[in-house]
């Protein structure tokens, strides 16, 4: 018994230290560790990269006596980014896009109107919307890539000539609404709006799972401009893709001047509210594989001393078909 009652209180006391030492382990800070993934966007030079943008559109227009009028358009382009060459020593490169195909379906609610360029049997709508969406068909230009992931610069001899020819005044259109299409249509910023596939999204730093960081993305939508302030996460990552997702934190409308389908004047943009949704695919190889951006907005128009807003839902959605060399 006198050995027994020795024993107990020796062991508790050789115990005791480890169990502080466990607990004290436990209730250390981690130690920070580098952060584990680079993000790269890469065009290997000669290999084109065919991609599908396909656009879904609801579109509520109300005007000032609260009549209301409803529009669904369905939109594709099928198109090809290709680097000519590889990345400069200044981190630039240059990127040539083909614009190859349409497909086109507008909604009123008396008629639906449909169209594809690659067959013989059809002949185009006479739909000024149509006349809208058309500008880009069949257009061959070039976009440089900044080592920030952003279109630096566009370019291209089919885009300069399109351009002074709707612009000089021997050529341009003496119909002001069609120049002002046309002229809107071959834009840097409506360009760059449909066939830029990375819109400097990436983070330049290594990230890991559930960092946060935020861009400023141009966006255009029903002729509409505005900056969209986005944060965006890594949200996971797998042996086929990086997923980005991001939303909304403040939008700065972009004030311009509009052509509006169904209405024969320009009109201005004055303002906009709402947010958009993105989801980001891009393989560890470099390759944006596919992106959504979920928009829903209300934007606000001035028309002399009237207004005219519209109600737009639209997803956006660019998908990488195939690659193959060129």
């Amino acid at each position: 018994m006198l050995f027994k009652s020795i024993l107990v209180p020796l062991f508790l006391a050789m115990l005791l230290p480890f169990t502080g030492i466990s607990q004290s382990s436990e209730n250390s800070p981690e130690k920070p560790h580098e952060p584990m993934y680079k993000i790269l966007t890469k065009f290997p030079v000669n290999v084109s990269n065919k991609y599908i943008y396909k656009e879904n559109s609801k579109i509520q227009r109300i005007f000032s006596n609260n009549t209301t009028q409803n529009f669904d358009r369905e939109l594709t382009y099928h198109f090809s980014l290709r680097a000519p060459s590889a990345i400069d020593k200044e981190g630039f490169q240059l990127i040539e896009v083909s614009v190859d195909s349409m497909e086109y379906k507008f909604t009123n609610k008396d008629t639906t109107f449909y169209y594809n360029d690659q067959r013989d049997d059809m002949r185009p709508p006479k739909v000024d919307d149509y006349q809208i969406k058309m500008v880009p068909l069949g257009l061959n230009f070039q976009m440089t890539y900044s080592p920030y992931f952003e279109v630096a610069k566009v370019d291209g001899e089919m885009l300069i000539d399109k351009r002074n020819y709707v612009t000089d005044e021997k050529t341009a259109p003496t119909d002001e609404m069609i120049k002002a299409t046309w002229v809107n249509g071959l834009q840097d910023e409506s360009l760059k709006n449909l066939f830029d596939v990375i819109k400097g999204i990436p983070p330049i730093q290594k990230v890991d799972i559930d960092s946060t960081w935020t861009r400023e993305i141009p966006s255009e939508l029903e002729g509409s401009r505005f900056v969209d302030s986005v944060e965006f996460t890594l949200a996971n990552f797998n042996i086929q893709s990086f997923i980005i997702k991001g939303v909304t934190k403040g939008i700065l409308p972009k004030e311009s001047i509009v052509r509006m389908f169904g209405l024969s004047q320009l009109i201005d943009f004055t303002n906009a509210t709402g947010s958009s949704e993105y989801l980001i695919k891009i393989h560890p190889r470099g390759s944006v594989t596919q992106m959504d951006i979920n928009q829903n907005y209300e934007l606000v128009y001035q028309v002399a001393n009237d207004f005219i807003k519209q109600k737009v839902e639209t997803k956006k959605t660019w998908i990488l078909e195939k690659m193959y060399n060129w």
